[in-house]
């Protein structure tokens, strides 16, 4: 699974969870380290995610919450049959947290997008899959033929704006914003007084050592405010003009910090983790914020575009959607990564059953022989 307090279905880092006396807990010997823990008094209720991608665990506390990325219904479901007889056997009393599935805010959110996207009234569309996914982006520089040394170019993500910044807080105890100019380029967040200063205030690498990644501020009463964690001094906190502007930037930050995590001499990948959606008119790959469930969407293909759909000889993780090629707009190939076999082939089904149900014949399904492209695939993995 994969645990954050980050908001945004965006980037996240990879979590052993160990249930033990306490929920989220490990020992000074074992050969890991602890990044939170809490006891399993602490727990209010569990709440899961569209199509069991997801686990929220929401404690008393209300400011605390964990969310878990499993991406997997099945590991979804172990994972609260596993919590559940913690609990029962001793690590706490009755009554027990509850556990909440129908998901409505997430599917009410998701549907809006969806027929915002579409064009069509709510109750004329219907999500046929949702899944967290890796997705290759077709248009990102990185594609093809990885160089021997990657360059800078590789790493640039470029946006620019005003936004407010937190200075500190008055004797009353109210926090006090200012303006100032923000850039992101090449991979760093320079943060300037002015748009015409030279000297910036503070300049961050996003993908080094100083900084832990970028979330949603849950401890500012301003609106549309985030933070950019920094490991050797206080975060960097800003805030937006909307909150779909705040959306935009946080996915611009996550971004840079996912392209800049790479290790020494390994080439930096075009996947981005995301949502994959598909209705009964189209498919979407989208990010979605995980506490105000607003979705951004990333690309959009119609399902009569879709003329196959590649995958390996044997169960894999991956597929590549291929488009016609007669179309108005050339679309190149999708390559999608799933957490696991059974998930590529939830989708799959999904997709069969609506192209099936809309032109009364078979998707086709080719296997993927060139050795190179399989290659890369199994690399991305």
């Amino acid at each position: 699974m994969r645990t954050r307090q980050a908001s945004t279905k965006t980037i996240c880092c990879g979590a052993w969870l160990l249930l033990s006396q306490s929920l989220l807990s490990g020992a000074a010997e074992k050969p890991y380290m602890v990044e939170e823990a809490l006891s399993y008094n602490e727990l209010d209720y569990v709440s899961v995610g569209l199509d069991q991608q997801t686990v929220t665990l929401v404690c008393t506390n209300r400011r605390k919450q964990f969310l878990l990325d499993s991406a997997d219904a099945s590991l979804t479901e172990f994972f609260l049959m596993s919590l559940k007889s913690a609990m029962i056997k001793g690590c706490r009393e009755p009554p027990y947290p509850s556990i909440l599935t129908d998901a409505t805010m997430e599917k009410l959110a998701l549907a809006k997008f969806v027929a915002q996207e579409s064009k069509r009234e709510t109750s004329e569309v219907t999500v046929r899959f949702y899944g967290l996914v890796h997705w290759e982006d077709p248009l990102d520089e990185t594609l093809g033929p990885a160089p021997p040394h990657p360059t800078a170019a590789e790493n640039c993500v470029m946006k620019e704006g005003i936004l407010n910044y937190k200075v500190g807080t008055n004797y009353l105890g109210k926090e006090l914003w200012k303006p100032c100019f923000v850039v992101l380029s090449n991979g760093i967040l320079y943060q300037y007084p002015d748009r015409t200063d030279v000297t910036p205030l503070l300049s961050v690498n996003m993908g080094g050592e100083q900084c832990g990644g970028c979330r949603r501020s849950n401890t500012s009463d301003r609106l549309h405010s985030f933070q950019v964690i920094l490991t050797d001094r206080p975060s960097l906190e800003l805030s937006a003009e909307n909150e779909e502007e705040m959306a935009d930037w946080m996915q611009y930050l996550c971004q840079a910090v996912s392209k800049g995590v790479i290790p020494p001499g390994v080439a930096p990948t075009p996947c981005i983790p995301c949502c994959l959606v598909l209705t009964d008119q189209k498919v979407f790959t989208c990010h979605e914020d995980c506490q105000t469930h607003f979705f951004r969407s990333l690309a959009t293909a119609e399902l009569a575009e879709v003329a196959s759909v590649s995958v390996e000889a044997s169960p894999g993780e991956y597929c590549i959607l291929e488009f016609a090629q007669d179309r108005q707009h050339f679309l190149p190939p999708w390559a999608l990564y799933f957490s696991c076999p059974a998930e590529l082939e939830r989708f799959l089904s999904a997709l069969d059953t609506r192209w099936r149900s809309a032109y009364q014949v078979d998707l086709p399904h080719k296997l993927i022989e060139d050795g190179s492209v399989r290659k890369k695939c199994e690399d991305a993995l």
